[in-house]
């Protein structure tokens, strides 16, 4: 028996069709899209008194017996947290084995739960205006499909060098999150197929991205990229490369042809503009739109 087919008959949910839903924690169907139709939902903190809620969505400040009752809430299969002056969040319920989507919206998160960040159930993970310093090392995600940081308000947040890659990661998507580097776990993800790092101070980008075999989009828009590896050029599914608005002066031209390139963004980048056209000259020849 595969583990996709274990996992719909422990959680009641298949992992293969979640994966095609592209997560949108904003959209107005989130609760019809994600995890058993049929599962109670609740939107305010008085629905916390109902027992085995399956999605839940609370905005606004939660006192303490909202959290107690929050605690008990172990069927959850999407959880939304938004504006609720946590700091924290308790273990429970994100010790159980239903939780499929989490995401925090505008909560000034200092920490993660442990039982968050070694959950064999989370698919999706969404974090935005937290103030996280690092990711533990004991983080592992076996079945995480999506990553996705929005503007995290700290001096820097760190992935140590030591965190474990996750299996089945498809995309990260990094907004305004100051990082020290270049996140190398992400370089041990086999199935990691988009990374979007918009505003988050990069300045360099390891040769061992060569390991993304299935890497079909890399948009490192507005970083410090003075410089790109070689090893871009041998990824045999990059379709799309954005670096635009980094400190490039030059492009590496053999980079045009990768095999599989379709799109490359350069703009704001102090390149002269003869360099500029000698790349919309490979393009055409490469088939390669050039902006």
């Amino acid at each position: 028996m595969n583990k996709e087919l274990i996992f719909a008959l422990l959680f009641g949910f298949s992992l293969h069709g979640l994966a095609q839903v592209r997560f949108n924690s904003n959209a107005p169907d989130l609760f019809q899209q994600y995890g058993s139709p049929e599962s109670l939902i609740g939107k305010k903190s008085s629905d916390l008194k109902v027992k085995n809620l399956g999605k839940l969505a609370l905005f606004g400040p939660l006192q303490r017996k909202d959290i107690k009752a929050f605690q008990k809430q172990i069927q959850l299969e999407l959880l939304l947290l938004r504006n609720n002056s946590l700091t924290s969040l308790p273990e429970e319920p994100f010790g159980s084995n239903n939780l499929i989507a989490f995401s925090s919206q505008m909560n000034p998160l200092k920490a993660l739960p442990g039982n968050l960040l070694t959950s064999a159930s989370i698919l999706y993970l969404e974090l935005t205006e937290t103030e996280l310093d690092s990711f533990p090392t004991r983080s592992n995600l076996p079945n995480l499909h999506l990553l996705r940081i929005i503007k995290n308000n700290t001096d820097s947040l760190v992935f140590p060098d030591s965190m474990p890659g996750f299996a089945r990661l498809q995309s990260v998507e990094f907004f305004n999150v100051p990082l020290t580097c270049f996140p190398n776990f992400l370089t041990r993800c086999p199935n990691l197929e988009q990374i979007i790092m918009n505003g988050c101070r990069l300045d360099s980008i390891p040769s061992s991205i060569s390991n993304l075999k299935k890497l079909h989009t890399l948009d490192v828009e507005n970083n410090a990229l003075t410089h790109l590896p070689h090893a871009l050029a041998s990824l045999p599914a990059l379709r799309r490369l954005n670096v635009a608005g980094n400190k490039l002066h030059t492009f590496p031209e053999y980079l045009m042809y990768a095999p599989q390139l379709e799109e490359l963004g350069v703009k704001n980048n102090p390149m002269h503009a003869e360099d500029i056209e000698i790349l919309r000259i490979i393009g055409r020849a490469t088939q390669t739109v050039v902006d």
